[in-house]
């Protein structure tokens, strides 16, 4: 076998090529995959520690999910899995911000109750 990038010749298990140390195409251990897919994990984690703790476990699932099936050559997939991520991360946001609203409704509600008796 030989280098794509230099045309040295390459030992059939070689990972990276001696001479230049470009990564062999199809080299066990080797990402062939350079798509970037955004795995949203910062988000998820936030939105797991700020909003709803249960939402966010799910969205740091899907988020984890991302890399790895990358890493399997699966992009279709980690689309699929980071689109979810993030669709339960807007999920947490946006019923934590109704739940404070509720709350402070309530609040205010109440407040206003006890001023006028």
């Amino acid at each position: 076998m030989f280098c794509s990038e230099c045309g040295a010749e390459i030992n059939d298990k070689a990972v990276v090529c001696p001479k230049c140390g470009v990564p062999v195409a199809g080299a066990r251990g080797v990402n062939p995959i350079t798509e970037d897919v955004p795995n949203h994990m910062v988000g998820a984690i936030l939105s797991t520690i700020f909003c709803c703790l249960i939402g966010g476990i799910i969205s740091i699932v899907y988020s984890a999910q991302v890399n790895t099936k990358l890493a399997q050559g699966d992009v279709a997939g980690a689309r699929a899995a980071s689109k979810t991520a993030k669709t339960w991360i807007w999920v947490n946001v946006l019923s934590a911000l109704a739940g404070w609203m509720f709350w402070l409704v309530a609040v205010m509600l109440g407040a206003a109750s006890a001023v006028a008796q």
